[in-house]
């Protein structure tokens, strides 16, 4: 049997944080993806969720610098989990995906899948 994780988003950009380690550039890209439905009163309803790509510049994305805040994004890689304790001292997990390829779409492109 096959295993893989592999996960793709295609959606809008909402922060990007840029950080520059020895050798390294690390982009933090958070991206927006809405499912729209039909809810049981008729009416289109928008469920919006937020996903978190790192990405290694060089390696899984160009010009981390070019991603800017409403750009459209397509990214492929694979989800991990990460354990932290929040300001409160709360222990937290989040769902990150770690990119092997981040690029820059079309607007109309990523609004229409």
């Amino acid at each position: 049997m096959e295993q893989f994780n592999r996960i793709e988003v295609q959606g809008l950009v909402g922060n990007v944080r840029i950080t520059n380690f020895e050798e390294s550039t690390i982009a933090n890209i958070s991206v927006a993806t809405n499912y729209i439905y039909k809810g049981r009163d008729g009416q289109g309803v928008v469920e919006t969720m937020w996903f978190t790509v790192i990405a290694r510049e060089g390696k899984s994305i160009e010009n981390a610098a070019s991603i800017k805040k409403g750009n459209a994004v397509h990214a492929v890689g694979r989800m991990r989990t990460r354990t932290f304790t929040d300001s409160n001292g709360n222990e937290k997990e989040a769902l990150e995906i770690i990119a092997t390829k981040v690029e820059k779409v079309d607007q109309e492109e990523a609004v229409s899948v």
